[in-house]
């Protein structure tokens, strides 16, 4: 096998690159495509997450709004950073 056979030219290599992502990307999304074809309704989807977070409140939004303290804040941030590791 001689050096020739080997070589591959930048061109060469950004066009195969190009086409290898393209293709993981459409094959990314055809997962969420096939999920949304699926007999599952609405209200069963509801139901099972219900019973999956029982005794759970389901969260309302928009949030409410909560001033927090900008130093205790920083206090919390250094503990727990150290505490884990950073």
């Amino acid at each position: 096998m001689s050096a020739e056979m080997n070589h591959i030219t930048r061109k060469d290599f950004l066009k195969k690159m190009g086409a290898t992502l393209a293709g993981v990307s459409l094959l990314g999304g055809v997962g969420g495509i096939l999920t949304a074809c699926g007999e599952t309704s609405a209200a069963e989807m509801a139901d099972s997450n219900e019973s999956a977070g029982e005794g759970m409140e389901p969260v309302v939004y928009p949030l409410a709004y909560k001033r927090i303290d900008p130093d205790a804040a920083a206090e919390r941030a250094y503990k727990y950073y150290k505490e884990q590791g950073g």
